[in-house]
């Protein structure tokens, strides 16, 4: 009695196990098999942003603008020299190429005028960092004081008095020397082509 039970649970389960041999079972998961282009962009079910990339699909990232590429979008050679990424985050392309382009400006004359430009970007975007690290100190300017301690407790605190007044008076003068030199190096910026 015991074998048969056991035979007939086991030819029970043959058969529902041969009804599901029969079955045909279709299935599709969104975004696995579509084709993407170079350049692609999408956003899978995740919330995580894809692109299309040299034939890869890659991530994307908060910081992806501030990656290094591995290739140079120029001429395409490996960014392996010591100097590739510095050069890429000033002019986007690898060392060698910046090279060859300062050669070309040098050959063909137009190497003074190049360096005169960057010069003059330079201190148009040092007069803008000056500017708004006044303004900031400008707002939140306060009376200083000093406090000696210990590990254990607060020694003493020094407070110094000063006519914040005074001082604030001062910062808005340098702020505005300051704004309206910006406003003629920006303009004889714009008059001399760059």
């Amino acid at each position: 009695m015991k074998h048969e039970a056991i035979n007939n649970a086991r030819r029970k389960i043959n058969e529902a196990l041969k009804r599901e041999d029969e079955k045909i079972v279709v299935g599709w998961r969104p975004g696995v098999d579509e084709k993407r282009e170079e350049g692609d962009r999408w956003t899978d079910s995740t919330g995580t942003e894809w692109e299309m990339k040299n034939g890869f699909k890659q991530k994307v990232t908060k910081l992806q603008d501030a990656k290094t590429p591995w290739f140079c979008p120029v001429c395409e050679k490996a960014m392996s020299h010591k100097l590739d990424t510095k050069f890429w985050r000033l002019r986007g392309k690898c060392f060698d190429c910046v090279i060859e382009d300062e050669t070309e400006m040098v050959m063909n004359g137009t190497w003074n005028e190049f360096q005169k430009q960057t010069m003059r970007k330079n201190y148009i975007a040092a007069l803008r960092d000056v500017i708004k690290e006044l303004e900031h100190g400008y707002e939140h300017i306060s009376s200083p004081e000093f406090v000696y301690a210990d590990d254990v407790k607060i020694l003493m605190i020094e407070k110094w008095h000063v006519d914040i007044d005074q001082v604030k008076k001062e910062m808005l003068e340098e702020i505005n020397r300051l704004k309206e030199l910006l406003a003629e190096a920006e303009e004889y910026f714009e008059k001399n082509n760059g």
